[in-house]
């Protein structure tokens, strides 16, 4: 088994810290981003089409296509956070959300966890402008036209791929 000697936190801000760990396996600090864990959501209409966000991301300095997702919040639960996150990005909610299982994001770096769901007869709940501190963007795509999408590169959010294929597997596209 490894032993983590000491983790110190270099850099922090509201959404994730840096931390040098020292371990028995290396000599010098491996340092990971820790944040939150976080939540991502496959949701499908009664037109069975599927709910896509388009938004800015600076460190790519272009808007991305991705699934609504986000963090969770202290003392939340996950089951909770996912609902609250579609309807703040999308003002969608689901009749029905199933829980898919668990993913890490980006293992080499990053430490937490991407709790997944399904949801199901997603519908509109209000018609205002969704989430007014940030440009967000609902698309509503077809399963064929997701697959095109992925397939083309114009949608490379790994972990919605990854959510989406899993998805597939368990039975629910």
């Amino acid at each position: 088994m490894v032993k983590i000697n000491q983790v110190h936190k270099v850099f922090e801000t509201n959404w994730f810290s840096l931390e040098a760990v020292s371990c028995d396996l290396f000599i010098e600090p491996y340092y990971r981003l820790s944040c939150n864990d976080s939540v991502s959501i496959i949701a499908k209409t009664s037109e069975e089409k599927i709910i896509l966000i388009r938004q800015y991301r600076p460190p790519l300095e272009t808007f991305t296509l991705e699934l609504p997702s986000g963090y969770i919040d202290k003392e939340e639960l996950p089951e909770d956070a996912i609902k609250r996150e579609l309807k703040e990005e999308t003002r969608f909610v689901c009749n029905s959300v199933d829980y898919l299982g668990t993913l890490k994001i980006c293992p080499s770096r990053i430490n937490n966890t991407l709790h997944v769901f399904f949801g199901k007869d997603a519908s509109l709940i209000e018609e205002t402008k969704q989430n007014e501190d940030k440009e967000v963007e609902v698309v509503l795509v077809a399963k064929e036209e997701f697959s095109r999408m992925i397939l083309k590169n114009e949608f490379v959010e790994s972990s919605g791929i990854a959510v989406f294929f899993l998805a597939q597997l368990k039975g629910y596209l």
